[in-house]
């Protein structure tokens, strides 16, 4: 028999007569604006919208926050400001990456806590599609000769410090097996790879749908030409990928890493490629962003690196700010998001049967 005690904040009687959303961003400042799709959509409900800093000039948590009954925040949210938001159900990250969120104090004070992880993984897994095919065809390399006039004066092919080989006789390892991972699996099917999959999380039937096998990270790493990271950034994938790991992969290899920065050992990376125990590596994501414009990275031949915009499309955007609304929403006028997501589901469970939905 179930324990669980549902919180007052879901309760009812605790709610607020007219819903309210509280809206922070990492620039601190803006206002609402009806014509904003997202702001138009919830004032089209009937909510109350607001947007201010999430501090006071003393550090305290600024009043809307105390009482809204969704929050939506695009900054890092620690235990002692998410004891302060009173009234909160939901605390919404509106994008994905979501390290810097205390989840478990949400979790502690009975607050769902969801992002949006379902707008951009198509742009994401294209995204890494392109890194691996321009990492095996070595473009940087090529395009640098072309435009350093080699071509012209030496009339031959760069020199290369692994050959180029077709496509239909590498193996493509992927580190985490969600939705962009199932994608990318997907996009590398036609061009005839073999693809590995690290995850402890998904069965081999799984994988059978995409074509995929699942192995232990050991056997992905020493099996693979190219390593994909599709993993979440949490304090046990920290430096998930460091000296160790960079060392059990394949001489010549190549990393690839479209998820989050410090998920990868990035000292260790860059020496694992001066060596030359690897080709070369694929980033859209680094430790520190943006990148030092003294990062050795930069000075790297063999190293393609894009400004953590693999989620970009017009597309993207326009769905990024519908689902916004939409989980906000659906939260502010009584009801509750859709499961997957919450990241705290163990709580969204409880919380669906108390509730009686």
């Amino acid at each position: 028999m179930s324990t669980f005690t549902l919180p007052s904040r879901w309760h009812k009687d605790h709610w607020n007569k007219v819903g309210q959303v509280a809206f922070t961003s990492r620039g601190g400042s803006g206002s609402i604006d009806p014509n904003d799709s997202v702001h138009g959509a919830l004032l089209a409900k009937g909510l109350e919208l607001h947007m201010e800093p999430l501090h006071d000039a003393h550090g305290n948590v600024n009043g809307s926050f105390k009482t809204a009954d969704v929050v939506i925040s695009g900054v890092g949210l620690t235990a002692h400001d998410i004891e302060q938001f009173h009234h909160a159900r939901l605390i919404l990250r509106p994008f994905v990456g979501y390290d810097d969120i205390d989840v478990d104090a949400a979790t502690a004070n009975g607050i769902l806590f969801a992002n949006i992880p379902d707008a951009f993984s198509e742009e994401v897994a294209n995204h890494a599609l392109a890194l691996i095919l321009g990492m095996n065809q070595q473009l940087l390399i090529s395009d640098h000769f072309v435009r350093s006039g080699a071509w012209a004066d030496q009339r031959s092919r760069p020199k290369r410090a692994v050959p180029v080989h077709r496509l239909s006789v590498q193996t493509v390892g992927l580190i985490g097996f969600g939705v962009i991972a199932r994608l990318t699996a997907e996009r590398l099917r036609p061009f005839g790879f073999k693809v590995l999959a690290y995850d402890p999380y998904v069965t081999q039937e799984v994988a059978d749908g995409y074509g995929v096998t699942m192995a232990s990270f050991d056997d992905v790493l020493s099996h693979s030409d190219f390593v994909s990271v599709h993993t979440f950034l949490a304090a046990s994938t920290r430096h998930l990928i460091n000296a160790e790991r960079l060392a059990q992969m394949k001489q010549g290899a190549y990393l690839i890493n479209t998820a989050r920065g410090p998920i990868v050992d990035e000292a260790a990376l860059i020496e694992a490629i001066k060596s030359g125990h690897l080709a070369g590596a694929g980033l859209d994501v680094t430790e520190v962003e943006p990148l030092a414009k003294d990062s050795p990275l930069h000075a790297l031949p063999n190293v393609i690196l894009t400004p953590h915009m693999s989620s970009e499309s017009v597309e993207a955007g326009l769905a990024v700010r519908r689902r916004t609304h939409e989980i906000a929403s659906s939260v502010a006028t009584g009801g509750l998001p859709d499961r997957h997501v919450c990241q705290n589901r163990p709580l969204f469970d409880q919380i669906k049967e108390a509730l009686g939905h």
